[in-house]
């Protein structure tokens, strides 16, 4: 009776040690790909999205598609159908009033770019930029997730 009891303690005692070192591992994992974001891959970043901004204000979406990821490629087939969808959806990045660049951070495991907008009704939205970069160590665009800001100054 001892053994059997002996024996799922000694697990649980591995598996407590074995959970403390992944978690450790795992958010040192995270530092260091943070850490690893270069200024020239921010600077990068950055230009990306205002590219884009300013293709979206000239209504110049081949070059707007350009900055989108294959994965936004393969979601909106062509120019046009990624027209509509930023025109249908994405008002705050295709006519905002204000522009403000925020800071490039890892969120989730993904490099994203806070970028502060007002929109055409006037109202506060932080757009999350998600970055994929791609092989040829260019960045590109592969999602933007819109939300309420925090707060009213942009």
């Amino acid at each position: 009776m001892l053994v059997v009891e002996w024996v799922p303690q000694a697990y649980l005692k591995s598996f407590r040690v074995f959970l403390r070192l992944f978690l450790v591992l795992f958010f040192l994992n995270n530092h260091l790909y943070a850490e690893s974001l270069s200024l020239t891959d921010e600077d990068s970043i950055k230009s990306v999205v205002k590219q884009q901004l300013e293709a979206f204000s000239n209504d110049d979406f081949e070059k707007a598609y350009s900055f989108a990821s294959p994965t936004i490629k393969k979601m909106f087939s062509s120019p046009e159908v990624f027209r509509k969808m930023v025109i249908g959806g994405y008002q705050a990045v295709y006519r905002p009033q204000s522009i403000k660049m925020g800071s490039v951070e890892i969120i989730k495991g993904v490099t994203t770019l806070k970028v502060y907008l007002v929109d055409p009704n006037g109202e506060f939205v932080t757009a999350n930029y998600l970055m994929e970069k791609q092989e040829n160590g260019e960045w590109l665009i592969s999602g933007c997730i819109l939300s309420i800001a925090e707060s009213d100054e942009i």
